[in-house]
């Protein structure tokens, strides 16, 4: 049975995207699954045409590729169509299009710009993916948590092939091609060059590429904090859930959109790993955290197990615990930052000579904790 997700492979990325050649697949798909390859077909205008009936498929496509207006090129799915008019859309040589036919066309496949797919055993008849370098296709389709974050990806390497052919259209060399590229690692540079070249059917001249760090080195120097950010989700939704918001209306505040990576921008958990790593080596500061509480006790009443999740929550991330939770005013700014490293070494910082019981051991922690709330609720 065919489904979307069958054509969202590091091959069709690179036929259809990179090396923008054509694509014929056989026997019969379904419209709403071969449309998954749209993620690939960034940079056209797409074009349905069930060529049912019709006995002109190969003059109208080649008609309209010529003749439109449009700032982005035509693509054209083509659904049903014959083998022999298959054979005569092949000799159409600006046409861009993805072919669908119920016939065997094998004896077509001929040459390498109209790349044949039989899905019914999963093969390329006119195509060897082991010869393609296509390590950054699957990079990019392996970090990308849905279809929605690959076609954003997408956009973004097609974003940066415009910057590229409109700074060579303005300046006529290539002193600007390092900088335009920065954002991918140099080992990728030369697959996004090849796209624009195919795109905009331009040369790239020759550039000198300069030493440096690579963002791979740069990440591997990254500490992960991510259990850190699911412990805190785990604990209690209603203290996640706001704890999420506060991150992205921190990262609006006081972070440069430029410096973040689309996928910070979108998933809290890699923001999080981003912010604890640029923004808060030392810790979550102070003034988020009483935020933090503050916010949650305005808008939705704590209620006792909450407030006892805070206080885990503070324990396994070793934050100095608030004085009380019960009265907001009496909570104290630490002059340290809350996170003096990151590990979860599970020990309990102490604020008096009395011996606090160890988280590990949960029911204990548990009642000396709630012990310590009523006898706070006395003395108020």
């Amino acid at each position: 049975m065919d489904t979307g997700y069958d054509f969202i492979t590091p091959e069709f990325f690179n036929i259809l995207f990179f090396n923008q050649k054509n694509l014929v697949i056989y026997p019969y798909v379904d419209l709403k699954h071969i449309h998954s390859l749209d993620c690939f077909t960034v940079g056209h205008d797409l074009i349905d045409i069930d060529s049912t009936g019709l006995n002109n498929i190969h003059d109208i496509v080649e008609f309209e590729t010529s003749n439109s207006y449009s700032q982005q090129p035509p693509l054209y799915y083509l659904l049903n169509v014959n083998a022999e008019d298959v054979e005569k859309l092949m000799d159409a040589p600006n046409a861009r299009c993805i072919i669908n036919t119920s016939e065997n066309v094998e004896h077509l496949a001929n040459g390498n710009y109209y790349i044949f797919y039989n899905k019914k055993n999963k093969t390329f008849l006119n195509y060897q993916p082991d010869r393609e370098n296509i390590s950054f296709e699957l990079h990019l389709i392996q970090n990308s948590q849905n279809e929605q974050g690959l076609l954003d990806e997408v956009l973004k390497i097609k974003n940066t092939a415009t910057k590229i052919y409109s700074d060579l259209n303005a300046n006529n060399n290539s002193d600007n091609l390092p900088r335009l590229l920065s954002d991918y690692e140099q080992i990728y540079w030369d697959k996004i060059l090849t796209f624009t070249q195919l795109y905009f059917n331009i040369q790239i001249p020759k550039f000198n590429r300069p030493k440096i760090s690579s963002k791979k080195n740069i990440l591997a120097l990254s500490k992960d904090f991510s259990e850190e950010y699911e412990f805190i989700l785990k604990t209690n939704r209603k203290i996640g859930q706001k704890f999420i918001q506060l991150l992205h209306d921190y990262r609006f505040d006081k972070v440069n959109p430029a410096n973040l990576e689309i996928d910070q921008l979108y998933y809290p958990k890699k923001l999080y790993n981003y912010l604890r790593n640029h923004h808060w080596t030392k810790g979550i500061p102070q003034e988020f955290i009483m935020n933090w509480v503050q916010k949650l006790n305005t808008n939705s009443h704590l209620s006792e197990n909450d407030r006892l999740d805070f206080q885990i929550v503070f324990d396994k991330l070793r934050i100095i615990p608030a004085k009380t939770i019960d009265n907001l005013k009496e909570i104290k700014a630490s002059k340290e930052p809350v996170n003096k490293d990151s590990s979860f070494d599970n020990k309990i910082t102490k604020k008096s000579a009395e011996t606090i019981p160890s988280i590990e051991n949960f029911q204990e922690f548990k009642n000396w904790l709630l012990k310590k709330i009523d006898e706070l609720g006395n003395l108020l």
